[in-house]
């Protein structure tokens, strides 16, 4: 039913500017240059199997969805959009799951090639995340589409927290058929525990406190539940940190990940716009 992760998308309080630092900073490869639209505008960077879409509110939309969403979030992740490959198959499918779902809106991008439509699947039904179906047509192409100088490979998956993991992964699978394919007990030696439900080339990774200590629950009693960070898959781990650092970013030293086979680095959300990203290799 659900195809790929087609893009996640941030909130930022001035989509050009977000735009700036992450390509001509960070070095991430264009998907496409900001746009207006009518109460918001947008740009977005490419994470090799996926989009990093930034939005913002434009002036005079102070009581719209996303400038309330911003007000009271601050920057940061906001929403992922799935691919379901076949949209109308995939509204029948969720509907017969006993989903809300919206009925498809189609759009079209200002001044760019790119039709699509959309269908926003109610909340309660996705724990800890907000979530929608968008279908392109004719599919989607970044404008840039390489590797950027960090050479990203892909969006590796997305993290939310929860304070019940068997129960969240009970909901994602009774209701959009995502499931559980690993889990991992206090990885590391981690407060914590995690499983994975593979999307796509991509997967969802949901995370519960199990201990009080360590980075993660720290993290989870200051924010809660909820969409957490994303991890991109990088072709070298040691380069993209030190070129990073380069430009002004801060970032962790590389260190082993909870994944095996895996070393990751999180660069800090000060040089994000409020978006907390891990860089990850696999070997």
């Amino acid at each position: 039913m659900l195809k790929r992760i087609d893009h996640v998308v941030v909130l930022a309080r001035d989509a050009a500017s977000a735009f700036a630092t992450y390509t001509e900073r960070l070095g991430f490869p264009v998907s496409w240059r900001p746009e207006r639209h009518d109460g918001w505008e947008n740009a977005a960077v490419w994470l090799g199997n996926a989009s990093l879409e930034l939005l913002a509110p434009r002036a005079g939309a102070e009581g719209s969805f996303f400038a309330r969403a911003l007000e009271e979030r601050g920057e940061g992740v906001f929403l992922v959009a799935f691919d379901p490959g076949d949209i109308e198959g995939a509204l029948v499918e969720l509907r017969e799951r006993g989903v809300n779902v919206t009925d498809p809106v189609a759009s079209a991008g200002d001044g760019q090639p790119r039709s699509y439509r959309t269908a926003f699947i109610s909340r309660q039904f996705t724990p800890g995340l907000n979530t929608f179906l968008c279908q392109y047509d004719p599919p989607f192409k970044p404008m840039d589409g390489g590797k950027g100088a960090l050479k990203i490979k892909k969006l590796d998956h997305v993290v939310i927290g929860t304070e019940n993991l068997e129960d969240a992964a009970a909901k994602w699978e009774r209701n959009l058929g995502l499931k559980v394919d690993t889990t991992l007990e206090q990885p590391l030696g981690s407060g914590f525990k995690a499983a994975r439900l593979p999307v796509g080339d991509a997967f969802i990774e949901l995370v519960q406190p199990v201990e009080e200590k360590g980075r993660f629950y720290e993290q989870f009693k200051e924010r809660g539940e909820g969409f957490f960070s994303i991890s991109v898959e990088v072709e070298d781990l040691d380069a993209a940190v030190s070129y990073l650092r380069d430009k002004g970013a801060k970032v962790s030293a590389p260190e082993a990940g909870i994944w095996p086979g895996s070393r990751v680095a999180r660069v800090s959300r000060s040089s994000t716009h409020g978006v907390s990203i891990q860089l990850i290799e696999r070997r």
